[in-house]
């Protein structure tokens, strides 16, 4: 008895084997059991996977090599190519000048970098490298440089019994005992009470007050010196029958910070204006760029905060750490200093902040390390107001000793980074807007809203990655979790947030993608892949498995993820045993179709990013090779689908690591040897020519027909094969039973090749050329229902195969067969 089966999409891609008898599930009414070089549409139907582009094999193929995506906009975006310790730039198909810039991460820690961009800006972290910044300068000019931070970020508080003195406050301005001695000079205009030399003099009850409404106070050095900050103590003094002397009205509201090398001529080096609320005896510091170095400098009010006169109790200089003196820090003992071992060579560049009396924490940065208790440092902020011995200090968190931050990612205007060898489920957030030149930890006391963050999540376990949402969302090795707003109501800020645990699907480190509203990243393993969105509700997370209709495709590991939204939302996943897979997902028109795909050759694909290009997200990969005997890794970028409304049919594109000649009609094709000694498929005009083996990196075409525009690469299959019918008389299922397939309605759209049948071996080419079509000219695409027969047998399950081969399009939306069961 004759039936029919219609399968109108095939959404949900290539089904595991282990689905292969669950007609239950509707999945089994939109699945194949074979889909390879084919791509789910996100309308339903099947379409060839476009061929790849060769772009130029690497600078080393017998080193590996990474793409990092550089998006500025989505006109004007790059990829780098990072191998043989450089890297490389490529833009619109093609090497951007000869742009080269060495880098220093060894070949096995490439595929560990993370990386995050703020319009020119690319920062790239790895675990054992100090963070380092990538930046467009301008088309042709690129750098690479070291990322500096500001003050931080530190571990916890020492703990300890251990002690550690300075021997000098890291004030560049000596103790001074009158406006000369010990050296240089203190000058200043209108002094009412006091002396100049007193907001020097490192007493913390002393201050200088003039009654000059634009006083200005300043120190000449006795050689020119690169200051670079300042810091400045307001006044404690008190006048019963005048309610306006007070030291925190007396404080400077407005002014500005001047150096000079006559005393004359002045430039301005730091301007503040409005600087309010000032508490008695409160010190603020403030950095500025500076390059100069001067022999005068002084601080010149504009005005104050309402007061009878101008007051300062102290003032401090910061010198260029690069030429400024170090001093020295000793420890009382080792305890508490990297897990008691005491002070290392490797803490060299490490910040300590030690706390002074002024209930302030002061940076120093490490310069040299004497012995396991004894180091020199340098300041980077404001200096201490004594050489008092302190127990309560902190080392910085990042550093050779502890390690580098594995992930970074942007949220609420600040930078996050996350995971160090010393504490892998650490992670630190800059100030709000605090990543320009340098990333900037410095906090306050009290805490400001701005300040820096830094926190330990309540999971012990390892970071894996780090990604923007409306939280931070962040994968561990035991669980998924959030970081977000403690009271939604107010702005996220270093008073307002908390972490929650959002599921415990736990993370494998591989780099997260956005699709949509949702978070894609890789489960633990690597052989499933999850989706990170919020439930219904709008409040919970939920993290279910995506892959798990396909978990055979990903099984031998997930190597990367990259997401192309334009034209078919896919996300490109390159796995272990070289294949490509791709998952279209369109999740709100319930798409989540894979589809596994193998280059042609031999090609094993390592690594891939996309970028916008001018027509479609653009797929790029590193595809290792052999070719004419030797490993070649090559940059190939897959083509664009064939669309008729858009394109030529001899445009099409559907061969691999292939070139493309456009031009005056020739009958040979030159400039291939890249694939020397290969044999490779050519479309000449449209029309499929006979495969040729490339000799002397040139092919010619067999047909003798001069063409303008051939396309020679090298020959790729894609394959789908439907799943067994489930499909009975009427009388219970139909799996297990015996079926035959008597014939097949392919609607097809705009494809010029299409074999049908029983199984591989036994496919069948359908003739789409009509009697009347010019034998000189290519076949025509067809477009709507093809009936076809083939042979077949009582053993086939009610299944077919669909196979398209060559050089031309194929895109199938629909599939009727007409099958015959056994009673």
């Amino acid at each position: 008895m004759t039936i029919y089966s219609i399968q109108a999409t095939f959404g949900r891609g290539e089904l595991t084997p282990k689905l292969h008898s669950r007609a239950d599930l509707d999945h089994f009414k939109m699945g194949l059991s074979i889909c390879r070089n084919w791509m789910v549409m996100r309308q339903g139907g099947l379409k060839r996977r476009p061929g790849t582009q060769f772009i130029a094999e690497v600078k080393d193929s017998s080193r590996p090599a990474r793409l990092i995506p550089f998006i500025y906009n989505a006109s004007q975006a790059y990829v780098l190519v990072l191998n043989a310790g450089v890297f490389r730039v490529y833009a619109l198909g093609g090497r951007v000048g000869t742009v080269e810039v060495a880098h220093s991460y060894a070949d096995a820690d490439l595929p560990d970098l993370d990386y995050d961009q703020t319009n020119d800006v690319l920062d790239i972290t790895h675990r054992a490298y100090q963070p380092q910044r990538i930046s467009r300068l301008g088309n042709t000019s690129w750098a690479l440089n070291p990322v500096a931070t500001t003050d931080g970020p530190y571990l916890p508080l020492n703990a300890t019994g251990t002690i550690i003195t300075p021997s000098d406050t890291g004030n560049a301005v000596p103790i001074m005992t009158s406006n000369t001695a010990p050296s240089g000079t203190v000058t200043a205009s209108g002094t009412y009470a006091g002396a100049a030399w007193h907001v020097f003099d490192g007493d913390p009850n002393s201050v200088w007050i003039s009654s000059d409404a634009s006083a200005w106070i300043g120190y000449q050095f006795a050689a020119a010196r690169v200051i670079v900050g300042y810091s400045i103590k307001s006044g404690f003094s008190i006048t019963v029958n005048d309610p306006n002397d007070l030291g925190s009205l007396n404080a400077p509201k407005s002014w500005t910070f001047e150096g000079s090398n006559d005393g004359t001529t002045w430039v301005t080096l730091d301007s503040q204006f409005g600087q309010t609320s000032w508490s008695f005896g409160e010190t603020r510091s403030y950095l500025f760029t500076n390059t100069t170095a001067y022999a005068y400098y002084r601080l010149s009010l504009i005005n104050n905060n309402g007061g009878t006169y101008r007051e300062l109790s102290k003032m401090a200089y910061l010198e260029d750490p690069s030429a400024a003196a170090a001093i020295t820090l000793t420890a009382s003992s080792t305890t508490g200093i990297n897990n008691n071992t005491g002070f290392a060579a490797s803490d060299v560049g490490r910040y300590v902040s030690l706390l002074g009396s002024d209930a302030r924490f002061h940076p120093f940065k490490i310069a040299s390390v004497a012995s396991t208790t004894v180091a020199t440092a340098k300041a980077t902020g404001s200096a201490l107001p004594t050489t008092k011995g302190t127990q309560q200090w902190k080392l910085g968190a990042w550093s050779a000793t502890t390690g580098w931050p594995a992930h970074v990612a942007t949220f609420e205007g600040r930078k996050a980074y996350a995971r160090t060898d010393a504490q892998p489920n650490g992670v630190w957030m800059t100030k709000s807007g605090g990543y320009g030149t340098t990333l900037d930890f410095s906090t306050t006391v009290p805490t400001a809203d701005d300040d820096a963050i830094t926190f330990t999540l309540t999971d012990v376990n390892e970071i894996q990655w780090i990604a923007e949402s409306q939280e931070l969302l962040m994968g561990t090795a035991g669980a998924a979790r959030t970081l977000g707003r403690d009271s939604a109501n107010l702005p996220f800020s270093a008073s307002n947030f908390r972490q929650e645990l959002a599921s415990n699907y736990a993370s494998e480190a591989v780099r997260p993608v956005k699709v949509g509203a949702s978070t894609l990243f890789v489960s633990t393993f690597g052989k499933a892949m999850r989706e990170f969105v919020r439930s219904d509700n709008g409040i919970d997370y939920q993290t279910p498995d995506i892959s798990i209709l396909s978990e055979h495709l990903v099984q031998s590991g997930i190597v990367e993820l990259c997401y192309a939204q334009e034209p078919d939302s896919i996300v490109w996943l390159p796995v272990g045993n070289g294949e490509l897979v791709g998952l279209t997902y369109e999740k709100d028109q319930s798409m989540a179709g894979m589809h596994h795909h193998q280059l042609g050759g031999d090609g094993f694909v390592e690594c891939s990013c996309t970028i916008p290009g001018t027509d479609r997200n653009e797929l790029w990969m590193i595809v290792r090779r052999t070719v004419n005997g030797q490993t070649r890794r090559y940059i190939e970028r897959m083509a664009a689908p064939f669309e008729a409304a858009t394109m030529d049919p001899a445009q099409a594109w559907y061969v691999d690591c292939g070139l493309q000649y456009s031009g005056a009609p020739v009958t040979s094709v030159s400039g291939l040897s890249h694939l020397e000694g290969e044999t490779v498929s050519i479309l000449a005009d449209g029309a499929r020519e006979t495969d040729q083996v490339v000799t002397g990196g040139s092919v010619p075409l067999a047909s003798g027909r001069a063409a303008a525009t051939i396309t020679v690469g090298l020959p790729m299959t894609s394959r789908a094969r439907t799943l067994p019918s489930p499909l009975s008389i009427g009388d219970g299922s139909g799996l297990g039973r015996r079926k035959k397939v008597v014939s097949a309605k392919l609607d097809l759209f705009e494809t010029g090749s299409m074999m049908v049948g029983r199984d591989e071996a036994g496919v069948e080419e359908i003739a789409f050329r009509a009697t009347t079509d010019p034998l000189v000219a290519a076949p025509p695409l067809v477009t709507g229902f093809h009936d076809c027969r083939f042979a077949s047998s009582w053993n086939d399950k009610g299944q077919i195969e669909l196979i398209a081969a060559g050089p031309r399009p194929a895109t199938l939306l629909s599939l009727t067969l007409s099958l015959e069961t056994e009673p």
